[in-house]
C-alpha cells in the first residue's frame, strides 16, 4: 500500500498498438486487424508463439483504464510523457509508450 504523500510512477505501451497485425509490422506495413481490447489469448497458440513467445500474457488496457483508474482510486495526476515506440513501423506515426506520475494525497 503506498503512504499518504507517497508518488506512483506507471509505464504501460499505447493501446492502440494492438490494434496491427504483427506479421505486416514486421514487414514494415500497418495492417489493421485486432480489436480493442485485444489479449494475446485471442490469437492461434502458434502466432502468439511466434511473435509474442511463450512468456507472459499482453493485454490492451484502456486509457481510461490506465489513466482514468489511477484518478478513480484517489490518485493526483502530476505528470505525462509519450515516447515513441521503435520496435516496429506503428513507431513513425504514434507514441507507443506512455508514462505517469501521480501522487497519493495526504
Amino acid at each position: 500500500m503506498l503512504r499518504p504523500g507517497g508518488v506512483l510512477l506507471a509505464g504501460f505501451l499505447n493501446p492502440d498498438l494492438f490494434i496491427f497485425d504483427a506479421a505486416a509490422l514486421e514487414q514494415g506495413e500497418l495492417v489493421v486487424r485486432h480489436t480493442l481490447p485485444f489479449s494475446t489469448l485471442d490469437l492461434p497458440y502458434a502466432e502468439r508463439l511466434q511473435y509474442y513467445g511463450n512468456g507472459s500474457v499482453e493485454y490492451s488496457h484502456s486509457l481510461t483504464d490506465q489513466i482514468g483508474g489511477q484518478l478513480v482510486a484517489g490518485f493526483v495526476l502530476t505528470y505525462l510523457v509519450e515516447a515513441p515506440h521503435h520496435a516496429d513501423a506503428a513507431g513513425q506515426y504514434m507514441p507507443g509508450y506512455i508514462a505517469t506520475r501521480a501522487i497519493k494525497p495526504r
